[in-house]
Order: C-alpha cells, then structure tokens, then sequence
C-alpha cells in the first residue's frame, strides 16, 4: 500500500511537470546587412553582463526528438512533391544525422554563461539567425573580436566554439524537421477530412486547422476544386523551409574546417616565445589550459594573465627547483615537483625541455591547435631572435665576422675602444666593408685609433653565401 501511494504521488508530480514545462518555440531574426550585422556584434558584446561559472542543463534530448521523428518517415512513400524534396533531402543525409544526434553538448554547461546560458552558445546563435543560418567566416569574426574587445573569451570557450555552434545548428534542425513532420501531419489531417467531409468538418482538428494554407491547399486538391489561390503560398513555404535545411547542412561542414583557435588572444602574446610557438598542438593545449585555471583562481582575465607572464622578469635568474633521483635498474629516476603558479609557464616558456616535461603528452585526444605555427589575428608584428654580431678586438684591431639568421636584413651597434666610439652597421647586399665612407678590399680587419669611425660591413642577401 506504501509502495503505491508513493508511485501515485511521484506519478502525478511528473504530470504536473510536463504540463508546466515550457515548450521551447523556434525563433526568428531579422537578417543583417555587413554594416548592421558588425553594430550589432559591438552592441551585444557590450550589453551582456559578466558571465557566471556554469550555467543550466543543456537539453538535447527534446531537439533530439524531432530530428529522430522526421528521419523516421524518409523511408515512407509521399504523394506531394514538395514534401518528397524535404524528406529526401534529410535522407541524403540520414547516417550523418544519426550520428549527430548522439554528440555529447553537456560540456557546455559547466562554461561561462550569462542567465543560465553558455556565453559561447550566445555568439553562435547570433551569429547564424542573424545571417540565414549561414556559416560565414567574416561575420563569425567580427563577432569573436567584438566580445574579446569586451571581455577576452576563456580557452574553454574557445575549445568548446565549434560545439556551440555545432549545438546552435543542431537546435535550428530540429525546429526544421519538426516543421517539415507538421507539414506532413496537416496533410494527413486534410486528406482525412475531404474523404468524410460531413463528419469531420465539426471535429476539433479541423476547427484548428481552417485557417491553414497547407490544409486548405490539400482539401481542396483532395475535394476537386482548385488549388491556385494556395500554390503560390505553400511554395513559397516550402522552398524557404528547404533552402534553410541546406543552409544549414552546408554550415555543419564548414564548422568543422574553421580554426576557432585564432581568436584566442593570449596567442597573440604567447607566440613571441619560440619556445611556446614551436610546441606540438596537445602541449599547447595543456599549457593555455593551465592558464586559464590560473587566472580563474586569482579572477583575472586570461589576456591579462597572459600580459603578466610576458612581463616576468625573471626568465634569467629562475630560482632552482628540487630534484630527487632514484636508483632503478641500470639507470635511475628523477622526481621534480612545481608549484601550479605563474613561476611553473614561466619556467615552460623559458626552455622547450620544461615545456615537453612540464606540459607534453597531456593525453588530448584532439586540440583546437591544429596548426604548427600559431595562426592568430592578434599575432605579434615583431618576434624576437638570435644574432651574433661576431665583433672581436685583439689589440687596436677589429675583426668583424657576424652571424645573422636570415630575418634579420639590418642591425647597428656602437663599440667604445680606448675611450673613442665606433659605429658599426651591419646590412644585407653586396659583401663588401667600407670604413667612413671609403671601401676596403682585401683588408682582413680594421685599425681602430683615435678618430672615429663609421663601419658598415655588407653581408650577402642569402645566408650561407661566403
């Protein structure tokens, strides 16, 4: 009896809740010019209050529903034509929709979200409905830059960029299939009510039904009268409806070959270090992953952290950090520990064995760090590089042998000798050495006394020629 009083109460208290739940409506945007689309990403970019951690329940599984619904009834035979080009259109489609249904998004939930929704999900949702649900790599640019010019986007969002808009894309289908399943269900209903006209036309579907196009058009085809008055209309519903399906078949391909990781800004700073640059992908990924978890723990925004880092002045004269070594085997083990602060990328960025050591084989099964170089909108202008001007003096004589790598087509200096300074320019042209103005051949070094000289030394266009 217990046992059934307590099913009766947990039964009516489902009940309640699926009649008050909110059934989500599709919604629609005015589509933008380039003009109106780049004010607008400003506009929003500035209007969302800072995020929160975490947000609600990410909930596929009613979108999952109505994909599932329509892909059921490709199989089936349709007499209407337009209706046919929407199902066979998802039925083109079929295996890879099935597999989209399965895809994972509640990683998204536990993302910066601003009233309960991801902030990432807010950017892919205005960037498409604003743009016919088409995936357009300026526009989704412009609105990137826009909430980084705002408040920088974490790594996580970043990371997880492609599945909103995977989510975002996901979302529109499913109002699609259930559209093109509702289109269908009218159509049955009509053919219905034109076999038994006197007894159904009072039922309360038809009743709900009498001012629809769809269902006027197939009574009316069904009953023998014509349908011209609703062709043009049901027509023009469903080549919309079509044309958004492909569009956004068309923008899940692209999705998938855009390089999010261009808009993350800490890039811009962290690609000045040769040593971070030339990091496989997954240590990359660990290393930003890390630093996004520091600037969370001391509330500072990730470009700001990023901002620090480069300013640390103390990459020369680390303190050293303590070692243990094991004898095991023929040879031994050595343990290091780190304290997970700043100090642990500076160490990293200071040397790509800490860097390998300290962040390599992450175990990422993928990184958004595809590429081998970083690419970046917020690339630095200049690198830092390497350059042995080779300047030696034995006695009163210059010895002048400079080893440039080849970015680097200029470089001055000025060398004191005996109190009297010397300048010395370094080009790229024709080998040649000039002493104030005057050109010397044959001369293996330079007499310096107490005039000063202009010394510019000509080192030839391609590296490695004498």
């Amino acid at each position: 009896m217990e046992y059934a009083v307590a099913g009766g109460v947990t039964a009516i208290f489902i009940i309640i809740f699926l009649l008050t739940l909110k059934k989500e409506r599709e919604e629609f945007s005015s589509v933008c010019d380039e003009k109106e689309f780049a004010a607008l990403a400003e506009e929003l970019a500035r209007s969302l209050p800072a995020p929160t951690d975490g947000g609600k329940e990410i909930r596929f599984a009613p979108y999952k529903r109505k994909i599932k619904r329509a892909l059921r009834r490709t199989d089936a035979e349709c007499s209407d034509t337009e209706l046919r080009r929407l199902f066979l259109t998802l039925a083109d489609r079929k295996e890879e929709l099935k597999k989209l249904t399965k895809t994972d998004f509640s990683l998204l939930q536990d993302l910066p979200a601003v009233n309960g929704t991801p902030r990432c999900v807010i950017i892919a949702e205005a960037t498409l409905s604003h743009s016919r649900y088409i995936f357009c790599e300026d526009r989704t640019a412009k609105m990137l830059e826009a909430f980084n010019a705002a408040r920088t986007l974490t790594f996580k969002e970043i990371d997880a960029m492609e599945t909103a808009f995977r989510f975002a894309l996901c979302k529109k289908l499913a109002f699609l299939c259930e559209r093109i399943t509702v289109t269908d269900d009218i159509r049955a209903a009509a053919l219905r009510t034109a076999k038994h006209p006197r007894l159904r036309s009072r039922s309360a579907e038809c009743k709900r039904l009498k001012g629809s196009v769809i269902f006027s058009k197939f009574c009316a085809g069904e009953m023998g009268y014509d349908t011209e008055n609703f062709d043009e209309r049901y027509l023009a519903l469903t080549d919309d409806l079509c044309a958004c399906l492909n569009n956004v078949f068309d923008s899940l391909d692209n999705i998938s070959i855009f390089d999010f990781s261009a808009f993350y800004d800490p890039c811009g700073i962290l690609a000045r270090f040769d040593t971070f640059a030339s990091a496989p992908p997954e240590t990359r990924a660990a290393f930003l992953q890390k630093l996004g978890e520091l600037s969370t723990t001391e509330n500072l925004d990730e470009y700001a952290y990023a901002v620090r880092l480069e300013n640390y002045g103390d990459y020369g004269k680390m303190p050293p950090f303590k070692v243990k070594r094991i004898p095991f085997g023929q040879g031994s083990v050595v343990f290091a520990r780190f304290d997970g602060d700043l100090l642990l990328l500076a160490r990293a960025l200071s040397s790509p064995t800490l860097m390998q050591m300290l962040f390599g084989q992450s175990g990422r099964e993928k990184s958004i760090l595809k590429n081998a170089k970083i690419k970046s909108s917020f690339m630095p202008k200049s690198r830092t590089f390497s350059a042995n001007f080779g300047i030696s003096a034995e006695g009163d004589e210059l010895r002048i042998t400079p080893d440039f790598p080849s970015e680097i087509m200029s470089a001055e200096c000025v060398l004191r000798h005996n109190g009297v300074r010397h300048n010395v320019k370094i080009e790229r042209g024709e080998p040649s050495l000039s002493v104030n103005g005057t050109v010397m051949k044959g001369v293996p070094g330079v007499k310096l006394g107490q005039i000063p000289l202009e010394i510019v030394v000509t080192l030839p266009d391609k590296p490695g020629e004498p």
